[in-house]
């Protein structure tokens, strides 16, 4: 197990190798030897003082999913010191629960320079903070990419949600998606760029514009308004802004929610996959929050609220809803 904390920390380690290793910190009850193996392998890491110094993010609070049980999330706020940029992923144990999310952060280097990556799994949320200051909280299944060079080109890319509070500068903050581009000075807003998704940014304050990938539109927002790719055309309205940046603060809130979109989001949410074969559900809609609820505490509103009833593989993480049976009398 020594040489493969070594590859993790050298960022050489396999798919294979890191999915043995998280087994094995999963597993492994004595968290204690745990980090006296991460130490060690570190410390032998060279250059590993100049990298600490030099990297804005090595404190910084990051909000980590733990898994208590089948059906349970709950979200911690940590404070970790990372022990290097270069390192392949930030490790926090979870010494009092069942099992624990990973937040990742990876090196690479393209032709813009040295790229840093935070990607967060399904079910987990986190906040971090960029070099210039700004914060940012990902979403469930989320990844967001900028360079080292951030200071002098404020652009990041990103797949998935985020929610962005910028800090105020001359140098405008750009905000690529495969969708289109967000740019702003200072100022809060939502980006949905999720790839099964339509792309969405919901402006909190300041202003922002937004340019569809092809060019062809350019759209100002003012706060409470929104504006979404409907068939490849950038349409703006007004909204509650509430209902699209609620859950950075831990709760989904549904407004005469479609089905088929609250399914989307309690996917994500509980790291799960949700099933409804052979009825369409799509004249159903929804309203309600989801603060702190269970999984099946969500399902069982639902089946109050709809004629339907629901099994949950845990093994498999799925949910089957069907509809509810008549009964003769």
């Amino acid at each position: 197990m020594k040489s493969t904390f070594r590859k993790y920390f050298q960022s050489v380690i396999s798919p294979d190798e890191f999915e043995k290793f998280c087994a094995f910190i999963r597993q492994e009850k004595n968290t204690e030897n745990i980090l006296n193996l991460m130490e060690t392998e570190w410390n032998k890491q060279p250059d590993n003082q100049d990298t600490v110094s030099s990297n804005p993010l090595l404190y910084q609070k990051i909000q980590l999913a733990i898994l208590q049980d089948e059906n349970t999330v709950a979200v911690k706020r940590l404070k970790l010191y990372a022990f290097a940029t270069r390192v392949a992923a930030v490790l926090a144990i979870g010494l009092l629960f069942t099992g624990v999310w990973f937040f990742t952060q990876q090196n690479s280097f393209s032709d813009s320079g040295f790229l840093q990556t935070v990607s967060i799994p399904l079910g987990a949320q986190t906040q971090l903070q960029l070099p210039d200051g700004s914060s940012v909280w990902l979403n469930s299944g989320s990844t967001l990419t900028y360079s080292d060079d951030f200071s002098k080109k404020r652009q990041v890319e990103l797949k998935g949600e985020a929610f962005f509070d910028i800090v105020k500068s001359k140098a405008p903050f750009k905000v690529n998606t495969s969708s289109g581009v967000v740019e702003v000075l200072g100022t809060a807003f939502n980006v949905q760029a999720y790839n099964d998704d339509e792309f969405s940014v919901t402006l909190e304050r300041g202003i922002v514009n937004v340019t569809d990938n092809g060019q062809k539109q350019r759209l100002m927002l003012n706060p409470g308004e929104q504006v979404c790719l409907e068939q490849d055309k950038l349409v703006k309205n007004t909204v509650n802004t509430e209902l699209f940046t609620s859950w950075k603060d831990g709760k989904l809130i549904f407004s005469r929610e479609p089905f088929p979109a609250m399914i989307k989001r309690l996917e994500r949410w509980f790291n799960i996959e949700i099933e409804h074969p052979g009825y369409d559900f799509g004249s159903l809609w929804f309203s309600g929050t989801v603060e702190g609820e269970t999984l099946t505490e969500v399902m069982d509103m639902i089946c109050k609220a709809a004629p339907v009833v629901y099994s949950y593989n845990s093994k498999d993480r799925k949910v089957k809803i069907e509809v509810k049976e008549e009964r003769t009398k």
